[in-house]
């Protein structure tokens, strides 16, 4: 009965190079993989902040301009 147990062993080393070389490369495209997704999160996440940066910057602006134009009670003097 020991025998089938043996063979079952030298069978299970002959298959781990043949994991290992369709194992590898399914591990380096994964990594691969995630390592685009985390570049292509931040590309967008700093995008975004960008456009909001800019949206801020100019309504800023824009009101500078138009507290600046507009007449104002504080300004003004009886």
């Amino acid at each position: 009965m020991k025998e089938p147990q043996s063979n079952l062993g030298l069978g299970l080393v002959a298959l781990i190079p043949i994991a290992c070389c369709v194992g590898i490369p399914l591990i380096a495209a994964a990594g691969i993989s995630v390592a685009v997704a985390a570049w292509a999160g931040g590309i967008a996440l700093a995008v975004l902040v960008l456009v909001v940066a800019v949206a801020l910057l100019v309504l800023r602006a824009r009101r500078r301009r138009n507290d600046e134009t507009s007449p104002s009670f504080l300004r003004t003097r009886p």
